[in-house]
């Protein structure tokens, strides 16, 4: 994955968990179905570069991603029917991300072994980020950990949120915003000193 690549997706990974709800189970659900998407587009990419289909080649990487998602959808709506209609149109948006993120995905010639390797190590990433950020919600805006159960969900109370009800601001999108900045700040700020001391010639 290229790095204009991996910076798109990072950024609609992080609008993503903003607008999601603040749920560590919609945070697995979101994590497996990046995962899922990002394995499904390579694979189809690889199949339409293996077979030379020239021009339409994006338009059936798109088809197939929109395909998997509304297979994704429609198992959620028979599995888990609350958290379906609880996520509603959030479902759709890793397809967008996914298919511009695999539209810009380094052209050089690699196996499929190592395309995978390449593409879904940041998918992993971003699926583990979902859903630690989505247990922080979670604690924070309703002082549970939920977690995903057929038909419903199960729901683990940590403490009573009404003792410190400021905390719920945190289950808000506003305070989705505020906590992704703050990760986000905290990650650049790392990246930065890591670079330094890269460069500095105590790591390489």
């Amino acid at each position: 994955m290229t790095r204009k690549a991996l910076s798109v997706y990072m950024s609609a990974t992080c609008a993503l968990m903003i607008v999601a709800p603040g749920r560590l189970v919609c945070g697995i659900i979101l994590a497996l179905e990046i995962i899922i998407l990002m394995m499904a587009g390579t694979l189809v990419r690889a199949m339409c570069r293996q077979f030379n289909i020239g021009k339409i080649a994006n338009t059936v990487v798109l088809a197939s991603i929109v395909f998997t998602t509304i297979v994704i959808k429609q198992l959620l709506m028979m599995f888990m029917p609350i958290n379906a209609l609880q996520m509603n149109f959030i479902i759709f948006i890793p397809t967008i991300s996914t298919f511009t993120t695999v539209f810009l995905l380094d052209e050089n010639t690699y196996t499929l072994k190592e395309e995978l390797k390449l593409n879904i190590a940041p998918a992993l990433f971003f699926a583990l980020y979902s859903i630690i950020f989505s247990l922080i919600r979670d604690i924070l805006g309703y002082g549970t950990i939920t977690i995903p159960y057929y038909k419903d969900q199960l729901e683990i109370t940590i403490f009573n949120i009404d003792r410190v009800s400021i905390l719920t601001f945190f289950a808000t999108i506003p305070g989705a915003l505020i906590l992704s900045s703050l990760i986000l700040a905290s990650y650049l700020t790392t990246e930065k000193r890591f670079n330094i001391i890269k460069k500095a010639g105590i790591l390489k």
